[in-house]
């Protein structure tokens, strides 16, 4: 027996699931909020997506595929290495959101806080992706330095996870108390100083 099609666009109700989790979190965001979001009912999320968290879990997923490829263009599209790490570093900030009802900081970054520790798959998700951004971040690192744009006195991995815990730093401050244009010029000045 074949089952009814889909009568809606997974990667839409994706998207909004994903930005429904962003804006309040996980465990504050209801059922009713998914389906306000989404448009659906609860019996084609579930029979859809499993439930809640499995929901969670392919939000979060389509969230960090979409990070990954955003930085990925914003270093590999710089006229230089070290461009490319400015460019990604403001990137980072510019997607935090603005819209006191919508979502604000990193989707990744508020998973991690909120359920990375006490919840493996959440953990696992979360340090793969971590893991490929330090080595990106670290090779790109690398290539400046051989073009003489950043010394080569220190580790490209240091350099990387210095980078790292500072924009995610702003990240965060951004959803209680820094402005994005205080975040950029902060950023800015934390560049100078460790590149």
């Amino acid at each position: 027996m074949v089952g009814r099609p889909r009568q809606f666009d997974v990667d839409q109700t994706l998207d909004a699931a994903m930005r429904a989790f962003w804006a309040r979190g996980y465990e504050a965001t209801s059922m009713a909020d998914l389906m306000a979001a989404t448009g659906l009912h609860k019996g084609s999320l579930y029979q859809a997506f499993g439930d809640k968290h499995a929901l969670f879990i392919e939000a979060l997923k389509r969230y960090l595929a979409e990070m990954a490829r955003a930085g990925a263009k914003a270093i590999q599209t710089a006229p230089t290495p070290r461009d490319g790490l400015e460019r990604l570093g403001h990137m980072l900030i510019d997607m935090t959101g603005e819209d006191p009802d919508g979502p604000s900081g990193c989707m990744a970054l508020n998973a991690l806080s909120e359920l990375a520790p006490h919840d493996t798959e959440v953990r696992e998700l979360l340090q793969g992706q971590v893991t490929r951004i330090r080595e990106a971040i670290a090779a790109t690192v690398a290539g400046a330095q051989e073009q003489g744009q950043i010394a080569a006195d220190r580790s490209p991995e240091v350099l990387a996870d210095m980078l790292l815990m500072f924009v995610w730093g702003l990240s965060m401050s951004t959803k209680a108390y820094l402005d994005k244009t205080h975040a950029h010029a902060l950023l800015d000045e934390q560049l100078e100083a460790i590149f």
